[in-house]
């Protein structure tokens, strides 16, 4: 292999315009996967099957897709807002002992110093709750930081971006485990993410000299590191470590990329994720979660056009099948929007980070603030002070999107689907004058007899398991691993999801 010339470049220059275009395509669906699949089958298993994105859809005709808003509650959660401390929730957890809800949340956001004198910032503290509303700041009183009232503080500096509880660890001293953003006066100490460990999620150490990852500082390309946004979470379907992370390229433009490691300390290089169509909406942060077989993700789009001075910023969604490529969901549609009255205490600033599967809902955990100077709260006058507070949307169960039907009936035939099962379910909002379907055809799209929609027994009602029958048949007969294809007729009707048990 012959030698590069002495002082020749190692690497081409990097067209800025190029990355812009690269990186937004990134979340096109259709410019990330340009075959066409009508045709071609798919194997699906028992999860629900939902309509983030096209990837089961043949053909359709008069439907739209609709992103659904979370409900979300009218007042934090947990607040310390009297007290002039954060809470900016970072990560949650269930359990299946008491407490079966924990959260781990910023609390403090300014300089302080620990006992050994040394200059840091930030704080991590700790809440508990049994049902996931009514949250208990617990007095651990580990650490004492200087103005803050609380002493529930569990890591006396950084940001915990991400959170792993691993009971099958044989280390039981590190059944937990965390990677913390660490900032600190202390040339010892390079800003960036360390690797924690816990027995209990209470009580941490970490060797503050062994950096994992570094801490982005310039806007330069190469990026120097990884972003204040970044997010860590384990991928329970191709078990790997997940790290969101945040880049800013020239033109301080916030863009996303994907790593990979199998045990929090080597890391693969980043993969595009999302970049921003327009410059004056950017991706400020972005958390993704497994659910039912598929990935599902909330992505901070960053306004400054609502309030320059609050980092203002409403969610949308977006999704993936194989956790490499994400596209967008209704794009444009918001999850979690702006109060445009701006008089609330989550009016301007809405980051979810934490999404649980509790019974037949997902709660949404999201940190959240006013619009600054905007906001007219009376419980809390002084504006100025007030930080970020915890809040809960609810969703019901798979009702992040649906595929609708007007007066005019829509129809979705879906690919030719490979399955094992007896009875079809589906997850749908049927309004009074509305009904849904189903006819059943072949590979070759041809009516199979006894389950043409004519034979379909009309849908109705409004509910997260609704069953669907024929005239003469309740159940799949002689189907399974048949390749056929569902043709859903919808009429004043929202299709969320179906499922074959």
């Amino acid at each position: 292999m012959g030698r590069e010339p002495e002082g020749a470049p190692i690497a081409e220059s990097l067209d800025m315009n190029q990355l812009r275009i690269t990186w937004r395509n990134m979340a096109n669906e259709q410019v990330m996967f340009p075959l066409q699949m009508k045709n071609m089958p798919v194997k699906i298993g028992s999860q629900r099957q939902l309509f983030l994105d096209n990837y089961l859809i043949a053909e359709s005709e008069n439907v739209t897709r609709q992103v659904h808003q979370p409900r979300r509650f009218a007042m934090p959660v947990l607040t310390r807002r009297d007290r002039n401390e954060e809470v900016f929730v970072l990560q949650v957890r269930q359990f299946e002992t008491a407490p079966k809800f924990r959260m781990w949340y910023w609390s403090w956001r300014r300089w302080h110093k620990l006992p050994n004198d040394q200059e840091i910032r930030f704080a991590t503290s700790y809440a508990t709750s049994q049902d996931g509303v009514h949250w208990n700041v617990p007095d651990l009183d580990l650490y004492k930081i200087a103005g803050m009232a609380d002493r529930n503080v569990v890591i006396p500096y950084g940001l915990m971006h991400g959170l792993f509880y691993e009971p099958h660890e044989p280390d039981p001293q590190k059944r937990f485990k965390a990677l913390v953003c660490v900032e600190a006066k202390n040339p010892e100490i390079s800003e960036g993410y360390y690797l924690h460990t816990s027995p209990d999620g209470v009580h941490w150490k970490a060797d503050l000299s062994r950096q994992i990852l570094p801490s982005l500082r310039k806007y330069d390309l190469p990026q120097g590191g990884i972003g204040d946004t970044t997010r860590f979470w384990w991928d329970p379907l191709r078990k790997k470590y997940i790290g969101d992370a945040k880049f800013v390229i020239p033109g301080k433009l916030r863009c996303r990329g994907i790593m990979e490691s199998d045990d929090l300390v080597h890391w693969t290089r980043p993969r595009p994720t999302f970049f921003a169509r327009q410059e004056r909406t950017q991706i400020y942060g972005h958390t993704g979660f497994a659910y039912q077989g598929l990935y599902v993700g909330t992505r901070w789009i960053y306004v400054p056009d609502f309030n320059l001075n609050t980092h203002s910023m409403n969610v949308e969604l977006d999704t993936s099948r194989d956790g490499h490529a994400w596209t967008r969901v209704g794009a444009g549609q918001p999850f979690m929007d702006f109060n445009h009255q701006r008089d609330t205490w989550d009016a301007s600033r809405v980051k979810p980070t934490a999404l649980l599967e509790v019974d037949d809902e997902i709660w949404i955990y999201y940190a959240a603030a006013p619009t600054g100077e905007d906001v007219k709260d009376p419980e809390f006058p002084d504006v100025h002070r007030v930080g970020y507070s915890t809040g809960l949307a609810k969703l019901p169960r798979d009702r992040f999107a649906s595929i609708n039907g007007e007066d005019e009936i829509g129809t979705l035939l879906t690919r030719p689907l490979d399955f094992q099962g007896h009875r079809l379910h589906v997850n749908a909002a049927v309004a009074e004058n509305g009904e849904l379907r189903v006819g059943i055809l072949t590979r070759d799209e041809q009516s199979i007899s006894g389950y043409t929609p004519v034979d379909s027994l009309p849908v109705t009602g409004d509910s997260i398991n609704l069953s669907v029958s024929w005239q003469a048949k309740e159940k799949l007969t002689n189907l399974n691993h048949s390749q056929v294809r569902f043709q859903f007729l919808l009429k004043n009707a929202k299709l969320f999801s179906f499922w074959i048990d």
